[in-house]
C-alpha cells in the first residue's frame, strides 16, 4: 500500500510538495517473495520512506544472525536495490522486531525501514520501545521532523555508570602529547583528540535514560498489567471473542487505578516535601506558565528571530588573529592534582553541564581514579597561553523576563549561558592562580571582596558598615551610591586588560591565556521559536572571573 502525502507549502521546511509511504507485507513463497524489490524501491526525488514485513533475512540488518545460501540468495536483491537507489537502512543492526511465541524458530529481524536520501536528513529515530500488541511483530515508532524541530537525543544516567569498569580504563589511559612548537589548529587537535579519549571512554559506558527522569513517576508494574489486559480484552472484543461489558470494565479499571496511582504519588510527595522541595511542589501545582515567543519587527521566521536575538546577546567584536606559533614560556608550573581538587571542590554536582552533558559530578570521581589525567590535559594549555576553541562552546537558553505586557524587542529576554564543565575546571585553576598573583603583587584594592577566597559579601558588608558609622561618628551626612555597570565585564578591552596584568608583574602565560581566551569566534545557533537553546562560542571562559578582572582593569 502507497499514501502520498501532497502539501502545496512544502514538507520538512523544504520545495518538496509530496512525501510518500510505502508500506508492505511480503508473503513468502519458497525462494520468492510476493512483492519485489522492484516494486519497494521506486527512484524518487521526493522523500519516500519504505518499511513493513518483509520476510527477509540479511547480514546488514541482522549481523549476529547464521545465514544459509537460500537467505543470501533471497535478501541480497532487496538490499542491493535499496542501496543503487540510494536508500538508507533505518533499524538498528540487531535489533529484533519478530519474537515467535513457540520455541521452533528464533526471533528475527523481518519488519525493515528505508528511507531515501530526500528524506534521510529528516529522520530522527528509529525505536522498538511500544507496548506490546499480542502479536508477534513488535510495534515500531519512526520520529521524522525538520533540522530545528528536531528533538535532542537522549542524555546518558550518569547513576548508573559502570564505574567498576571505567576505573581501570581510567588508570591505563594516557593522553596524546602536545607538539614541541605547536600552533593554534594542532594545539587544538591535540587536546580535541585527548579530551574525546576521556569523554569516550565516559560516555560508551553509561546508560542512556528515558526522555525524562519525570516520565510519569507515577508508574507502576501493576499499571503495566492492567494496560495488557485492556488492550488484549478490547483485541477479543473486536474478534467477537469477549463481551463488551468485559472490554468496558477492563477499561475502566485501568483508568480508574492511573486516577488513584497519581493520587498516591502527589500525597506520598507531599507528605516527603522539605524546605528544598517545597518550591518544586509550588511549582507543580501552580502549573507551568506558557512561554512567550518573540513578536520582534521586521523578524517573522525561525531563521530571522534566530538571527536578532543573536545580534542582541553577541554583538559581532573584531578579534586579533592569533599568532601563527603559539610561545612557549618558561618556568611554567605544572598543574598539579591538588589543584585540581580544589576547584573541583567548588563545584556544585547540581550545576547545568555544557554541550557535552559531563557535569561536575562526573569529572570529580574520574580525577580520583586517575590524578594525571587532568592536569596532563590542562598545563599544555598554560604552557603555551591558550585556551582552545572546542572548550569555548557553550549552550545559551534564552528566556523571557516575567511581568512584561509583550515581547516586542530582544532586549525582553535574557540569556543562560552553559559552558563545558571542563572549561570551568581550568577557568576556576587560572582564577585561583590570578587571585594569588593578585594579592602578592600588590594589584587589588584592600576592599576587594569579589572572587577571592576568604573573602565575600559579609566583608562586604563590614567594610561598609564600617566607614558609614565613622563618618556618622564624626557629624557627616553619609550617602551611599551603588553601581551596577551592565555589560562591563563583556565589553573590557583584552589589550588593555593585558597590559595592566604584565605591568603589575603577573606571569607571562597567565596574562597570554588570560588574553587569548577573550578573543571571540562565531557559532550557529537555534532560536527560542524551536528549542530555547543554541551553542555559542564566546568569551565566557573567563566569566567566574568577571569581578577580578574589571577590578583590575580600574585600579
Amino acid at each position: 500500500m502507497a499514501v502520498n502525502f501532497h502539501s502545496p507549502e512544502g514538507l520538512f521546511d523544504t520545495s518538496h510538495n509530496l512525501f510518500c509511504l510505502y508500506n508492505t507485507y511480503s508473503i513468502p513463497n519458497g525462494h520468492i517473495r510476493s512483492v519485489s524489490p522492484v516494486d519497494l524501491f521506486p527512484q524518487h526525488d521526493f522523500p519516500t520512506l519504505v518499511f513493513g514485513d518483509f520476510n527477509i533475512y540479511h547480514s546488514i540488518s541482522d549481523p549476529t544472525r547464521l545465514l544459509m545460501d537460500h537467505d543470501e540468495f533471497i535478501g541480497s536483491p532487496y538490499f542491493n536495490r535499496a542501496s543503487a537507489y540510494l536508500f538508507s537502512l533505518l533499524n538498528t543492526p540487531g535489533i529484533y522486531t519478530r519474537f515467535p511465541f513457540t520455541n521452533n524458530h528464533h526471533p528475527a529481524v523481518l519488519d525493515l525501514s528505508f528511507a531515501n536520501s530526500a528524506l534521510l536528513p529528516y529522520f530522527s529515530c528509529w525505536n522498538p520501545s511500544l507496548p506490546p500488541t499480542g502479536w508477534d511483530h513488535t510495534p515500531l515508532t519512526i520520529i521524522l521532523s525538520t533540522p530545528l524541530l528536531k528533538p535532542p537525543p537522549r542524555g546518558l544516567n550518569w547513576k548508573y555508570m559502570d564505574w567498576d569498569q571505567i576505573r581501570p580504563l581510567l588508570a591505563d589511559l594516557s593522553l596524546t602529547a602536545p607538539p614541541a612548537l605547536p600552533t593554534q589548529d594542532t594545539l587544538d587537535r591535540c587536546f580535541d583528540d585527548s579530551l574525546a579519549k576521556i569523554t569516550h571512554l565516559i560516555t560508551s559506558n553509561t546508560p542512556t535514560e528515558r526522555p525524562s527522569s519525570y516520565v510519569k513517576p507515577w508508574w507502576t508494574p501493576e499499571l503495566t498489567q492492567l494496560r495488557r489486559i485492556h488492550h488484549h480484552t478490547s483485541r477479543l472484543m473486536r474478534k467477537n471473542q469477549a463481551s463488551p461489558a468485559m472490554a468496558r470494565v477492563a477499561r475502566n479499571t485501568y483508568f480508574k487505578d492511573i486516577q488513584s496511582a497519581k493520587r498516591v504519588h502527589w500525597s506520598e510527595f507531599l507528605a516527603d516535601v522539605n524546605w528544598r522541595s517545597v518550591w518544586d511542589a509550588r511549582k507543580i501545582a501552580a502549573g507551568r506558565a506558557p512561554d512567550h515567543f518573540p513578536t520582534l519587527e521586521k523578524a517573522t521566521s525561525p531563521t530571522e528571530i534566530n538571527n536578532t536575538l543573536l545580534q542582541h546577546f553577541f554583538p559581532p567584536r573584531p578579534s586579533p588573529p592569533p599568532p601563527l606559533t603559539l610561545p612557549a614560556f618558561k618556568d611554567v608550573p605544572p598543574v598539579l592534582p591538588f589543584e585540581v581538587s580544589s576547584a573541583l571542590r567548588k563545584s556544585s554536582n547540581t550545576s547545568a553541564p555544557g554541550p557535552s552533558g559531563i557535569p561536575y559530578s562526573i569529572w570529580k570521581p574520574v580525577h580520583k581514579a586517575n590524578e594525571r589525567i587532568l592536569p596532563s590535559l590542562f598545563t599544555p594549555l598554560l604552557t603555551h597561553g591558550y585556551h582552545p576553541l572546542a572548550m569555548k562552546q557553550a549552550n545559551g537558553i534564552v528566556l523571557d523576563q516575567p511581568g512584561k505586557p509583550d515581547y516586542p524587542t530582544p532586549a525582553s529576554f535574557d540569556i543562560i549561558v552553559l559552558l563545558e564543565t571542563v572549561s570551568k575546571i581550568l577557568k576556576r585553576l587560572s582564577a585561583l592562580l590570578l587571585a594569588a598573583a593578585a594579592r602578592s603583587l600588590g594589584l587589588l584594592h584592600p576592599n576587594q571582596c569579589g572572587s577571592l577566597a576568604g573573602q565575600g559579601c559579609s566583608d562586604a558588608v563590614a567594610t561598609l558598615t564600617h566607614e558609614v558609622r565613622i563618618l556618622q561618628a564624626a557629624s557627616f551626612k553619609v550617602s551611599t551610591l551603588f553601581l551596577d555597570v551592565k555589560g562591563g565585564f563583556d565589553n573590557v578591552c583584552a589589550n588593555r586588560l593585558a597590559s595592566i596584568l604584565a605591568k603589575g608583574g603577573v606571569s607571562a602565560y597567565l596574562v597570554a591565556w588570560i588574553s587569548l581566551s577573550s578573543q571571540v569566534t562565531s557559532a550557529v545557533s537555534s532560536s527560542k521559536a524551536h528549542q530555547r537553546s543554541f551553542a555559542r562560542s564566546l568569551l565566557a571562559p573567563l566569566k567566574a572571573l568577571r569581578f577580578l578582572l574589571f577590578s583590575l582593569c580600574f585600579m
